[in-house]
């Protein structure tokens, strides 16, 4: 691949360069009708195979999103938001549909992993570009996944459901706008035929030097991906909850 030059992006695409994680916001609902525009530009998200393997709870109940926030590491900007939603695959549906026409259902837990978490990955971006481009702010709750499934039986969830993460909406603090965090140099990340495998060392520590803004990148990642951190920890909830969802991976002989 090129050379990747400085990008400016045109008007229409200006949220794209703006795109930041919100975490404070006013007390103010959405305007009028911007609800629906944000949730039909979901709507119109890709799907694989036709399946539509997403489903999108909205929590308008005030105690049920309390509950929710204290659930996601008592982040009040759940609270906060004028929109909360639980971000979920879903293979429920999907299969009562085949087996209303009395098909056998074929699908597998990690094929309906895989399918179900990036149709409904598609959906929940769609709406953040949506609410962006609205003017809104956006930012998504990946510490759902600290207590899936619990939460899955506060939202009654059946079989073949299972929260992802959450997504708020909501029209921003001004005062308290997060700056632009950096992203990866695109040449470590993108490549053009075949993927360049064994970083060099003045790689890894191109990257290091472009996320460290405020302190060492590796504090964050480490805090989530080393021994110990955030992801291990989430590994036995996530068992727990496939398990109780009846998407829990079959052995494959």
């Amino acid at each position: 691949m090129n050379e990747p030059l400085p990008v400016t992006f045109p008007s229409p695409l200006t949220a794209f360069a703006e795109h930041r994680s919100v975490r404070f916001f006013q007390a103010t609902p959405l305007a009028p009708g911007d609800l629906d525009l944000i949730v039909e530009a979901g709507r119109r998200a890709p799907t694989d195979a036709q399946g539509h393997m997403y489903s999108l709870v909205r929590i308008t109940d005030a105690a049920l999103r309390d509950r929710l926030a204290t659930l996601c590491a008592d982040q009040q900007h759940i609270r906060d938001a004028a929109e909360f939603f639980v971000v979920c695959l879903d293979v429920h549906r999907l299969r009562q549909l085949v087996e209303y026409r009395d098909g056998e259902w074929g699908m597998g837990g990690r094929i309906a992993l895989i399918y179900g978490t990036s149709d409904a990955t598609m959906v929940a971006q769609n709406m953040v570009v949506a609410a962006e481009t609205l003017g809104y702010g956006t930012c998504y709750i990946g510490a759902v996944q600290n207590n899936t499934d619990r939460i899955a039986r506060e939202l009654n969830l059946p079989a073949g459901v299972l929260p992802l993460y959450g997504l708020c909406i909501g029209v921003i603090d001004r005062e308290k706008l997060p700056p632009l965090r950096p992203r990866l140099p695109r040449e470590l990340c993108f490549f053009e035929n075949r993927y360049t495998a064994g970083y060099t060392d003045a790689e890894l520590e191109l990257a290091y030097e472009t996320m460290s803004v405020k302190r060492d990148w590796y504090q964050s990642i480490g805090a989530y991906f080393a021994r110990g951190g955030t992801m291990e920890k989430r590994e036995p909830v996530m068992a727990r909850a496939w398990r109780q969802q009846h998407l829990e991976p079959e052995t494959v002989e």
